[in-house]
């Protein structure tokens, strides 16, 4: 064990951690003992104001690194959880911050597969570094009737058709690498799991659907029923841009991937944590317009097709608000606006 000259005291919500000096700000960085990355806060608020939403009876954090999403869990939303962790480091510091916290957080040094035949969970969180395929049917299988799943990948560089080859190989799709990636990535994911879950009888629901940074956060709801497997596998499909976004795309196959609702309504009475800062808050309204429209007009990518001079972000809106189309930022594009009539109408409106 490093001696205690070699760890910081961080605070996140309202739990405080000891983790090493060398924990990682931005990116995905390294995954080692006692792995802390502060870039996740964003992924950790958004799991915890959902879970003080749904309130689940008791709560996995299968890949617990310093422990600090399921103590966030247990203290915010008040939720029995347990943390697993395999690394025998991990799982010393694990121990050393629940009792920093004064908490009662149930801690394993054991596998996630293992800790799954112990308990049945109403909530189980799949952070695992790298692609959550390797666990997510495990995940199903085990979690109650009607609970809830959290995955985390990291790994986009397959999600969103940047190797293209990863790609079809790990999701049996093709994804085109532009400014429309991560809704197709996050949308791949989605489909993905959703045939999984079918597979097993089990209707896969989309919660909440967050992209930032080095990955994604999709939170299901898992549904014993084969009724509703069938309807969400009707929600699969491939996109094209020519037909889908505006003439002035190219023809193109994407997929096969979700074309469904990326949200619930849960996300509209979000009981969202105290404190909540302006990354949240930002994050939050972008989310809530997910589904406004199946992706997004991007003015930015749009003119630069017709060669015009790309418009500003806030009188496009204004424009569009001001022939009654509802419209708002999206969460997969800093020139992304998510709008209520065919994206190609909106489009040819601003210019």
């Amino acid at each position: 064990m490093e001696r205690k000259n070699q760890f910081k005291t961080l605070s996140e919500g309202s739990v405080r951690i000891m983790a090493p000096d060398n924990f990682f700000i931005k990116g995905p960085g390294t995954k080692t003992p006692g792995f802390y990355n502060l870039d996740q806060k964003l992924n950790r608020d958004i799991t915890v104001s959902f879970l003080r939403t749904v309130k689940p009876r008791i709560a996995l954090d299968a890949f617990g690194g310093t422990g600090i999403r399921g103590l966030r869990i247990n203290r915010e939303a008040g939720v029995k959880t347990v943390i697993s962790e395999i690394n025998k480091k991990s799982f010393e510091y694990i121990k050393i911050n629940r009792d920093l916290n004064g908490s009662d957080v149930e801690v394993y040094n054991r596998t996630f597969q293992a800790v799954l035949n112990d308990f049945l969970f109403d909530y189980i969180d799949i952070d695992p570094y790298g692609s959550v395929l390797p666990y997510i049917d495990d995940a199903m299988l085990n979690i109650r009737n009607k609970g809830y799943i959290g995955i985390t990948p990291t790994d986009l560089t397959a999600l969103t058709g940047s190797m293209g080859r990863k790609t079809f190989r790990r999701y049996g799709a093709s994804i085109i690498n532009d400014t429309y990636r991560h809704e197709s990535g996050i949308r791949l994911l989605i489909g993905e799991i959703v045939k999984r879950a079918a597979a097993m009888d089990r209707a896969a629901i989309p919660m909440i659907s967050l992209w930032h940074s080095h990955y994604y956060r999709v939170i299901f709801q898992i549904i014993s029923s084969s009724s509703m497997a069938d309807r969400q596998l009707e929600k699969i499909g491939t996109f094209n841009r020519h037909t889908g976004l505006a003439p002035e795309y190219p023809e193109s196959s994407e997929g096969p991937m979700w074309l469904g609702n990326l949200n619930s309504d849960v996300v509209k009475g979000l009981n969202i944590i105290e404190n909540p800062d302006k990354l949240f808050l930002k994050s939050l309204d972008a989310v809530k317009n997910n589904d406004i429209s199946l992706y997004f007009a991007d003015i930015a990518d749009f003119a630069r097709i017709i060669h015009h001079d790309s418009m500003g972000m806030e009188s496009s809106m204004e424009k569009l608000a001001g022939d009654g189309i509802q419209c708002g930022r999206s969460q997969f594009s800093d020139t992304g606006i998510k709008v209520s009539v065919p994206v190609k109408d909106a489009l040819h409106l601003i210019y």
